[in-house]
């Protein structure tokens, strides 16, 4: 355990080891999440988050807003999950916490993959790393002004995809159990895109699993497409039946 002292910035500015399990954000401890739980958010972000050649080709005028969409968008998107999954487990009288969340491997495939582990090794994507710093300071110390448009834009999304799902399309998860785009611009988000091989243009897809379409066409919904990400909430028609998270 470590007291962590952060920058305005998002910029990790001293890390005193004998020191409580908390984040200094301004010279206020950041409320509700632990030092080292705030790491391993952020460092889940920087694994999942676009890379500067993806961001340059989708949006070349400005791939260091793309990024900071993205970062923000992701940050929201595991604070949702977290929230409903919480709800929803705390009617079984279980529990799933922030401690969960940041080792939820089923929730999150970069959690221990390399650049998981960059973001704790330094070097790698400074930018980037200060991005999702600054995310996560911002969410939970309710900085939350300048991100505003992208909460409301998110429309409380718990979910996010990035270029497997425009790669497999309709061999992916999220194809399996049915989405809908909200904007048909969604799915062209890797139209222009050379970095990634193999991408495509997507639409609507109606659930590929035989026991979800039984019930249901669409489990997902998009709400937003940010850097190399595209962000999903639950449809209105899992909503009806009852799916939460």
């Amino acid at each position: 355990m470590a007291t962590l002292t952060y920058s305005s910035n998002g910029v990790l500015l001293d890390r005193r080891e004998d020191g409580p399990d908390v984040a200094l954000f301004g010279n206020i401890q950041v409320p509700i999440i632990t030092a080292s739980q705030l790491q391993r958010y952020a460092a889940i972000i920087y694994a999942e988050a676009s890379f500067p050649g993806l961001l340059r080709e989708i949006n070349p005028a400005n791939p260091n807003g793309e990024s900071w969409r993205e970062t923000v968008g992701i940050a929201i998107c595991m604070y949702n999950y977290v929230r409903f999954k919480s709800a929803a487990f705390a009617k079984a009288n279980k529990v799933y916490g922030l401690n969960d969340l940041v080792n939820d491997v089923n929730f999150v495939k970069g959690i221990n993959s390399p650049k998981f582990n960059e973001y704790f090794a330094g070097g790698g994507d400074n930018t980037k790393r200060t991005f999702a710093n600054l995310a996560v300071l911002k969410l939970f110390s309710r900085q939350l002004d300048d991100i505003r448009p992208i909460i409301s834009s998110i429309q409380q999304a718990a979910y996010w995809d990035g270029n497997d799902l425009f790669r497999r399309y309709r061999d992916h998860y999220r194809a399996k159990q049915g989405f809908e785009l909200s904007d048909p611009a969604h799915g062209r988000l890797y139209q222009n895109v050379r970095v990634i091989a193999g991408a495509q243009v997507i639409a609507s897809c109606p659930a590929q699993d035989p026991r979800v379409a039984a019930k249901r066409q669409y489990t997902f919904l998009s709400t937003m497409t940010a850097g190399g990400s595209i962000f999903f909430r639950i449809h209105p028609q899992a909503a009806a039946q009852g799916v939460t998270w």
